[in-house]
């Protein structure tokens, strides 16, 4: 009698559990797909090279190796291309990228450069401008 009941424990605990992991897989959320995994990236534009549906981009340095392409149908694109050749010149500031998976560019912004000029505009306009001292 004792050895049926322990018999019955122990079946039922084991289905108990089996049941409890079958569920699990099947009652679990699926996470949604992420079809935009979009990558920003600040670097210097090398090279943009002219394409009959847009152009492709290559990029200075490490983090962005490979053609990026921008297409004509993406909005401001003529904004786009304005900022990715002023990134091209030698002395011209980085650009932050944004492209998706596929290097589809999505979004060109230029990086401010900071003035290196040691005069200074000041923050109130009521306080008074240094100029210097007159030449004697």
């Amino acid at each position: 009698m004792l050895s049926l009941i322990l018999t019955l424990l122990l079946v039922s605990d084991a289905q108990a559990q089996s049941s409890a992991n079958s569920t699990k897989y099947f009652e679990a959320e699926e996470e949604p797909e992420k079809s935009d995994e979009s990558r920003s990236f600040t670097a210097k534009v090398k090279v943009v090279r002219e394409e009959s549906d847009g152009v492709d981009v290559f990029f200075e340095g490490e983090k962005a190796k490979g053609a990026y392409f921008l297409s004509r149908s993406v909005e401001h694109y003529g904004k786009m291309i304005k900022d990715l050749e002023k990134s091209k010149k030698p002395k011209g500031p980085a650009v932050a990228v944004t492209a998706d998976k596929d290097k589809n560019i999505k979004k060109v912004e230029l990086k401010k450069v900071e003035a290196t000029s040691d005069f200074k505009i000041p923050d109130d306009p009521n306080q008074k401008w240094d100029f210097g001292k007159p030449p004697e």
